[in-house]
């Protein structure tokens, strides 16, 4: 059995990287800008906002071999379901190419994509509903206006993990690597929303661990599903806001039952192997840590307290605002930079230099508690009974470290109101052998 700090390292190991998120940040921010003071689309222009996975916070780290990120950007717009919706979304697309960055912008079925470095948007214009209670997004095929709620399915996942004790987000983020790591080319397993309301229509008990928790809810999707399965019938996944929209409708049986074939080949593996870390990295990938014996034996020259903390097992985890960290590295010599621009050209820190790691965002309204970790990581630091990882309060916007030693380490900050860790970040600090 995979202990909790393992599964507590693998949900670290495919968090979006806080360089990711700075980088996604910036980029929206200037788009959504670029939309609301444009001075042929301001007075249409209402708002805009972040939709999909980044929004409901179960975003997980891009494919290392193509490093993309998919954002989602809505855009409300002052016309009505009245209005030609081909020609809402062209001129959408006609304001985005007038700007150089944008000039790859490419009209879709219900939005523009654009393509930039290392990131694919969607910016989807639409209109208030006719009810004034939801939105509706246009469609370039069929000049037709269709319901849609992403802000409702923000606040329903939001209150899905509430009502589930935290854990139904982590649950999320896990199958969603899950279904990546395991999905065939040229196969569609569900994704997206329909994935998550899948997760949240077979959830067990909220008081299992990590592990429990996933294997009950991956137990109780093949048995939910597989009577469809013999059966030769794709079944339908409802929209939670929008009952009659079918989560499922363009996909084919043929995705659905290789999804549950791949299901249950995996719980067959837990049936015969058990849930050993060595199990888990079948299922879940190497980003999944080994077994402790084995990490004990790689190092048993080196005797060293574990004494890494896990925010999960003091606070209460709900991921509501955005929080950016950042570094300014100095030494005496040489020009300051700061970490994340150098962490983007891939360098790695040379010793004795000073690091002043800061907050450089945070949406989250005072008061509030400032926690941080520091985590030495590697050889040296075990060596030396150096692995630090405690999570400390300081409330202070700053937190003063040296470059020492050789490794992988990282840094964590956690605001916490109210007994709840509210937004938390991370930056590696990989550390060179000189």
């Amino acid at each position: 059995m995979a202990k909790q700090k393992d599964f507590n390292a693998f949900l670290s190991n495919i968090e979006p990287s806080s360089t990711t998120v700075s980088y996604i940040s910036s980029v929206q921010k200037n788009l959504r800008d670029y939309l609301a003071n444009h001075p042929n689309y301001k007075d249409i222009h209402i708002q805009t906002f972040l939709s999909g996975s980044y929004a409901k916070h179960t975003s997980i780290r891009p494919k290392l071999y193509d490093g993309k990120r998919d954002v989602d950007i809505v855009v409300q717009t002052s016309y009505n379901t009245s209005h030609n919706s081909i020609d809402v979304l062209q001129e959408m697309y006609d304001i985005l190419k007038e700007k150089e960055i944008y000039g790859n912008a490419a009209i879709q079925s219900h939005s523009v994509g654009i393509e930039l470095e290392g990131i694919s948007i969607d910016i989807v214009p639409v209109v208030c509903s006719d009810d004034g209670d939801k939105y509706c997004i246009g469609s370039s095929d069929c000049n037709e206006w269709i319901l849609t709620d992403p802000k409702g399915h923000i606040n329903w996942s939001s209150n899905v993990n509430s009502d589930n004790n935290m854990k139904y987000k982590p649950l999320v983020k896990i199958l969603k690597w899950w279904r990546r790591s395991n999905c065939p080319e040229g196969t569609k397993f569900p994704k997206g929303l329909a994935l998550e309301k899948m997760i949240a229509d077979n959830l067990p008990n909220s008081d299992l661990n990590t592990e429990s928790h996933l294997v009950e809810t991956m137990r109780s999707i093949a048995d939910t599903y597989s009577a469809y399965i013999d059966a030769g019938i794709k079944p339908c996944i409802y929209d939670p806001c929008i009952s009659e929209n079918d989560l499922l409708v363009k996909y084919q049986f043929s995705d659905f039952e290789a999804f549950s074939s791949k299901l249950s080949e995996h719980l067959e593996i837990i049936n015969q192997e058990g849930t050993s870390n060595e199990s888990w990295r079948k299922i879940l990938g190497n980003e999944f840590p080994k077994d402790n014996s084995e990490s004990a034996a790689a190092s048993k020259r080196y005797i060293y307290n574990d004494t890494e903390q896990f925010i999960e097992d003091i606070f209460s985890v709900q991921i509501n605002y955005s929080l950016i960290i950042d570094c300014n590295v100095t030494q005496d010599g040489w020009r300051p930079f700061t970490l994340l621009q150098f962490l983007v050209s891939g360098g790695v820190l040379r010793h004795n230099k000073k690091l002043d790691f800061f907050i450089r965002s945070c949406n989250v309204p005072r008061p509030y508690s400032i926690y941080w970790k520091i985590r030495n990581v590697g050889e040296v630091a075990e060596s030396r009974d150096c692995i630090r990882g405690q999570i400390k309060k300081t409330d202070n916007d700053h937190q003063i470290e040296h470059t020492n030693f050789y490794g992988p380490h990282y840094v964590e900050c956690y605001i916490v109101k109210n007994g709840i860790c509210v937004a938390r970040d991370r930056i590696d600090v990989p550390i060179g052998q000189g």
